[in-house]
């Protein structure tokens, strides 16, 4: 169902630091793997190096249309690895109860898309300039309670291929053969831009580059 502005905000306010049991209290890092939204994370959170990772503190600014976002910039030490997502924490440790969900690095790019009968003949996706080009990821997600067009899964992180201004192919493999898709349906789908460090290293985030977002309820 829609919601207006107001109770958007008013939802994003009870994910303050320090609003309770559901607040956003501390982010963490996970791997380019996908997270999941269950009540426990199921992707895998960077641990080790030195300085050793930790989750950080986080400051929320308050919500305005739809949307909030950190008022302090954080820095995450990491070993080498490769990582895609920004977790979100209720506790600066564990993994029990305290997981709140996760952001993609680099997510501005997101959007609705179809699948129709057309789409299905040339596995394509139909999403009217959809920012994409060739080798970017993306992820894809079921939206309202629907299942993905048969043939993509959720959580995945694929490949663009074959990207037109207003459709787009997904493949496993960058270059690669696009995945067939098999059923006409509806989706939600997002940019993730992993980091590879081959070494030590330091993921920053700046104020106000990690945003809380609930426009498309």
């Amino acid at each position: 169902m829609p919601f207006n502005d107001t109770a958007k905000n008013a939802m994003l306010e009870a994910l303050d630091e320090g609003a309770g049991a559901f607040g956003v209290d501390f982010v963490g890092i996970f791997t380019a793997s996908d997270p999941g939204t269950g009540v426990n994370f199921t992707g895998t959170e960077a641990t080790g190096g030195s300085p050793a990772y930790a989750r950080q503190a986080v400051v929320w600014g308050a919500a305005a249309s739809g949307a909030k976002a950190n008022t302090g910039a954080l820095t995450f030490d990491v070993p080498a690895g490769t990582y895609g997502f920004f977790g979100f924490f209720n506790a600066s440790t564990g993994n029990t109860t305290n997981y709140e969900g996760y952001a993609p690095f680099g997510g501005s790019v997101k959007g609705f898309a179809t699948v129709d009968a057309a789409d299905v003949t040339a596995n394509t996706i139909t999403c009217s300039a959809h920012g994409y080009v060739n080798t970017d990821r993306v992820m894809t997600f079921n939206v309202f309670a629907e299942t993905l067009p048969a043939g993509l899964t959720e959580g995945t992180l694929y490949f663009v291929v074959g990207a037109t201004t207003d459709t787009f192919q997904v493949s496993l493999t960058s270059g690669g053969a696009a995945v067939d898709i098999t059923g006409i349906g509806e989706m939600f789908h997002q940019k993730v831009v992993p980091e590879v460090f081959a070494a030590q290293g330091q993921i920053t985030v700046a104020v106000g580059a990690l945003v809380l977002d609930i426009t498309a309820m």
